[in-house]
């Protein structure tokens, strides 16, 4: 074969192959569908008596109805009751321990409020009302060190769970900083069943049997036990993350876009913001798509860095990029 015709071939194969993408793509963005029974009740923007609004929100947890947002960039955490209105706010950008270096993500557990730095390489324990009491963790990938942790949580035997974005690898702690053991392989960023890909944000099932690990840039959800065995995963195609996966371009159910945030209700279906396709998506436990919710204009979101729940059912999300959050509540329609 000379080399015109192997010329021609490659040729004719790269276009092959791009038409079959542009037809996934239109097919799978006129398919799509998105849930009007969810419905945008309210948006807004963290004004505070020093700030007209957040600089660079991402993580967020309610506690005894007060919404707790982690203003990243200004090194702190927000407090604010379920309508908006600011309560208090602490922290300091620092090195020290009790001081933030872009802080990305938050926990309450047993009335102690647990902070991610992810540039200090450390968990920080602070009283709900912002007054500092221990520490764990310093900058490694050794057992017991943390290389960018941005998420934590806690199962069923009270053990911490903690993502490190950048060790690609998840651990676990005593809640008195006591090393027990890291999930996901040698944390070498792979597309490997049992490795992550910078993990940002985790969820329990309702009896924390079930942790729900968002593997971000593998775009997939990884589940495990208690007890650290490994489980199922899903996302598409085939849970893994492939050539074909570009942010909004194939916004089939169930396929993500850079996911960040991810949480449960209290049936235990998980709530994923899908946010490359600006959308969040609705699984049941098992990981089966039940239905996906966004919206246009004031609805659209922009970047889902973060969500919970309030007591009513309410789900709040951070928007990120618009520095807002949203407050969504599921009415159906009648």
């Amino acid at each position: 074969m000379n080399l015109k015709k192997i010329l021609l071939l490659a040729g004719l194969s790269i276009a092959f192959l791009v038409l079959i993408l542009v037809t996934m793509s239109v097919i799978s963005n006129m398919t799509k569908s998105l849930n009007s029974d969810y419905k945008l009740v309210d948006t807004w923007k963290g004004t505070t008596p020093t700030s007209e609004q957040f600089t660079y929100p991402t993580g967020m947890k309610i506690y005894n109805e007060q919404i707790y947002v982690v203003d990243t960039n200004e090194h702190m955490i927000k407090v604010f009751d379920l309508d908006g209105v600011f309560i208090r706010q602490f922290g300091k950008r620092g090195l020290d321990k009790g001081e933030f270096n872009r802080p990305w993500n938050i926990f309450f557990s047993q009335d102690e409020l647990y902070v991610a730095g992810y540039e200090n390489h450390r968990i920080d324990i602070f009283d709900p009302d912002g007054t500092y009491k221990r520490s764990f963790g310093s900058f490694g990938n050794g057992d017991g060190e943390l290389n960018g942790p941005t998420a934590i949580t806690q199962d069923a035997n009270d053990n911490l769970i903690v993502a490190e974005l950048f060790g690609h690898r998840v651990s676990r702690f005593k809640t008195d900083g006591t090393f027990l053991s890291t999930w996901g392989g040698g944390g070498d960023g792979s597309r490997a069943i049992d490795s992550f890909k910078y993990p940002f944000d985790i969820a329990t099932s309702p009896d924390k049997e079930l942790i729900y690990i968002l593997d971000t840039a593998n775009e997939r959800v990884k589940v495990y036990d208690a007890n650290g065995n490994y489980k199922f995963r899903w996302g598409g195609p085939f849970a893994y993350n492939t050539l074909i996966i570009w942010y909004s371009w194939f916004p089939f159910d169930g396929w993500f876009a850079d996911p960040k945030a991810i949480t449960a209700d209290d049936l235990g279906n998980i709530y994923v913001g899908d946010s490359g396709n600006k959308r969040v998506q609705v699984f049941d436990a098992d990981g089966n798509h039940i239905t996906s919710f966004g919206g246009t204009g004031e609805d659209e979101f922009s970047y889902i860095a973060g969500m919970d729940f309030s007591s009513d059912g309410s789900l709040y999300i951070v928007d990120e990029s618009r520095k807002v959050v949203q407050k969504w509540q599921y009415q159906p329609n009648l």
